[in-house]
């Protein structure tokens, strides 16, 4: 058997008192978001004297990554404006929200992206 500092590309575990190797495993970033953490309550979070983490991280929104923008509005413009007014939201607003020129109401919002969803499309 190999020395372990030598084992490259593969992770050790240690389950049920055995050690094993693990391959490699592919991910799929989904998202990126940028968050800010206060230091001096990370460990009051650990702790559990801060019961929510969103009293502690702070994020901040980048348009260029924002799931609307990068894949319900592309997912949007892949659906005939006909099938879309099928949803009983109005014909301007669905066409200025493929443009991603307008961010319609969160109501609105999520009947589109249940659309998308429905009609696998997303």
């Amino acid at each position: 058997m190999r020395n372990r500092s030598a084992l490259t590309r593969m992770e050790i575990f240690v389950a049920s008192e055995r050690i094993g190797l693990l391959q490699r495993r592919h991910v799929r970033i989904e998202q990126i978001k940028s968050i800010g953490k206060e230091s001096n309550s990370l460990e009051d979070v650990e702790s559990g004297l801060i019961h929510s983490e969103q009293s502690v991280y702070t994020e901040y929104p980048d348009p260029r990554r924002d799931e609307w923008q990068t894949k319900i509005v592309p997912a949007l413009k892949k659906i005939s404006l006909r099938s879309l007014v099928g949803t009983g939201l109005s014909r301007r607003m669905l066409i200025k929200a493929r443009s991603g020129k307008v961010r319609p109401h969160p109501r609105n919002q999520k009947t589109l992206v249940e659309m998308v969803t429905k009609l696998r499309v997303l």
